[in-house]
């Protein structure tokens, strides 16, 4: 902790920022999952 205070529109500003990168990465992760699934599944045949 730095002991600085932060306003609430920084506050505002940083919950929202949070809520953006999870919904970027919500999709971004579930290609990475599909595409290793689908990879991993050719492999075996």
């Amino acid at each position: 902790m730095k002991g600085t205070w932060l306003t609430p529109e920084e506050i505002q500003y940083r919950r929202q920022r949070k809520e953006k990168m999870i919904y970027l990465l919500l999709p971004v992760s579930a290609i990475v999952i599909g595409a290793v699934i689908a990879f991993l599944t050719q492999m075996t045949y």
